[in-house]
């Protein structure tokens, strides 16, 4: 079974402080997203709808429309490798809302 990187709680809030930045007055986002770590770097691109009230305007929810991560690791010979993670976008959600 291949190895699978574990996303940490710090990297969903990095995700989501990157992501809460830029989705000020939007009512969709499509970004890339990165969080170093010791062990590499993680990656997730995402594209998103953004809902609102009507009324005040506040985020009342969040869908994907689609997603990709992965984790950026160095192999062996210090060449990138790219590793499978558990990201979960229920979790980035909780972060976010």
């Amino acid at each position: 079974m291949k190895d699978i990187c574990r996303i940490t709680r710090s990297c969903y809030r990095d995700f989501a402080e990157q992501i809460a930045a830029e989705i000020v007055g939007r009512g969709y986002l499509n970004g890339v997203y990165y969080h170093d770590s010791e062990r590499g770097r993680d990656r997730l691109e995402v594209s998103l709808v953004i809902y609102r009230c009507p009324m005040s305007g506040q985020v009342t929810d969040i869908g994907d429309i689609w997603w990709d991560s992965y984790t950026i690791v160095e192999d062996e010979d210090g060449e990138p490798k790219l590793m499978i993670n558990d990201f979960d976008f229920s979790i980035l959600l909780e972060e976010l809302l």
